[in-house]
């Protein structure tokens, strides 16, 4: 297992996996770097693939955000491992958290040093507004932010704890029930939602430890990142001449086509690959297609 040391003094876990040209996958919300396997696998004989866990997830779940902005915490994150390992002329691909960490990058680099971009399922803005309607859960955002705040008003409460679990047996409760509602607003199943609201007040301790986000001090961060809007990288879509490839699920509960799209026709080589039976994970919903494009767009210039 390889330990990178970050600007904080934390040691973030990086999976290393093959040879070749370097390749930086950056994870979705919940995601661990070997959800990324299947994918990576068989191109290990060309490409090195460079999978880090953030903070709270995986084999990182130990570590906390290293600043109250999630996302300028994930970014500091990705360049300590691109200055550790020494990246030059790679590809980079994000999911979810993870293309909102790459444009949060992008914002203060220009993606330098980044030969081609793989962005899946994220709009460039998540606060719906005046001249922006496609952030997360479209219209339904409202709900979806007063689910968000109401769970932090219950965690506001009990500042001192640390893990769910340690929360009192009704506490967990109100939040389980909370938690569920947010989920089935940005697309869960009735029946995942009665699954969540039933199992996750009792969850023993060996398996709420190692559930990501349930580490209070994570939840509250990502709330407040979300629920407060986040950051608008429209303005920002359009620096340097790195080529984009976007994959976006016409049917993502989380995020319009409309928007995500915006990722790829404001970028001076963009192109977009529409998953018709995928919702907000392709690599999931639709895998023979995402190995296949995952593929293509390894092999956009010569490895």
């Amino acid at each position: 297992m390889t330990f990178v040391p970050m600007r904080d003094g934390s040691a973030l876990h990086v999976r290393v996996v093959g040879k070749g040209q370097p390749v930086l996958m950056l994870p979705g919300l919940g995601m661990a770097s070997a959800h990324w396997l299947p994918f990576v696998l068989p191109h290990a004989g060309r490409f090195r693939f460079y999978m880090p866990d953030f903070r709270g997830h995986g084999p990182s779940r130990h570590l906390g955000l290293s600043q109250p902005d999630v996302f300028e915490s994930h970014a500091r994150d990705v360049q300590d491992v691109v200055a550790h390992f020494g990246l030059t002329d790679y590809l980079l691909a994000g999911i979810s958290l993870g293309a909102t960490t790459a444009l949060h990058v992008r914002q203060q680099t220009a993606f330098e040093g980044v030969r081609g971009y793989l962005h899946i399922d994220q709009s460039p803005n998540v606060l719906n507004g005046p001249d922006w309607t496609h952030g997360l859960a479209g219209e339904r955002q409202a709900d979806l932010f007063r689910h968000m705040r109401a769970a932090l008003r219950v965690l506001d409460q009990h500042p001192d704890v640390a893990y769910f679990d340690e929360l009192p047996v009704s506490v967990r409760v109100s939040l389980g029930f909370t938690l569920s509602a947010l989920m089935g607003v940005l697309g869960a199943s009735p029946t995942r939602v009665r699954i969540v609201r039933r199992v996750l007040p009792s969850l023993p301790e060996r398996v709420a430890r190692r559930v990501p986000l349930l580490r209070l001090d994570d939840m509250r961060a990502y709330l407040t990142a979300y629920s407060g809007g986040g950051h608008d990288y429209r303005p920002a879509l359009s620096h340097g001449d790195v080529p984009v490839t976007l994959m976006v699920g016409m049917n993502s509960p989380l995020y319009a086509p409309a928007g995500q799209e915006l990722v790829a026709t404001r970028a001076k080589r963009g192109h977009v690959v529409r998953f018709e039976r995928s919702g907000h994970a392709p690599l999931l919903d639709e895998p023979r297609k995402f190995r296949r494009e995952f593929a293509r767009f390894l092999h956009q210039s010569p490895a």
